[in-house]
């Protein structure tokens, strides 16, 4: 298959500036605590037992009060196996083939840590839970540079569409 010049152009061209652009990520991930904080701080033991439920344990604070812990554990295992070939007999030319297997296991633990006070109203909130959020100026800025690298790409491919035909002629092939 032969490919002419004007379509190799193109190619060369597309694949330099689209390789060219330029990502910002859009996404991040904050603690949660300050959400819980707004929403329990302040609030009577009974209000956060009904909202979140009966927690799973409970310890002291050391200073009269509680600590509401709710955990919940997730496990997570990936599994591969690979073919093996063992206890070979050179001589025989036999072997025996087998199978290795590598498991990975990972656990991992999300926590809600509810300080009751003395008082039984809530004065602090600890945790590891997230929360995915979207950063608008990020999303713009990809939306830009995609125009601006869009526009380059064909004024581009309009220069090089021209060179070719202006080559082709001297070459007197056009």
């Amino acid at each position: 298959m032969r490919i002419s010049l004007s379509k190799f152009a193109i190619l060369v061209v597309t694949c330099l500036f689209t390789s060219c652009m330029s990502y910002v990520p859009t996404t991040s991930y904050v603690s949660m605590e300050e959400d819980y904080a707004k929403a329990f701080v302040g609030s009577h033991h009974n209000v956060i037992v009904s909202s979140l439920g009966a927690p799973d344990r409970q310890t002291s604070d050391g200073a009269g009060g509680t600590i509401l812990i709710y955990e919940k554990t997730t496990t997570t295992s990936n599994s591969n196996s690979i073919a093996t070939a063992y206890n070979v007999n050179y001589y025989s030319k036999t072997y025996t083939p087998g199978a290795q297997t590598n498991t990975v296991t990972t656990q991992n633990t999300s926590y809600i840590h509810v300080f009751i006070g003395a008082d039984g109203v809530c004065y602090g909130v600890k945790t590891n839970h997230e929360k995915e959020v979207i950063d608008e100026e990020a999303v713009e800025s990809n939306k830009k540079a995609l125009k601006k690298n869009v526009k380059i790409a064909l004024w581009s491919y309009l220069g090089v569409m021209g060179a070719v035909g202006v080559v082709a002629a001297l070459l007197g092939g056009y």
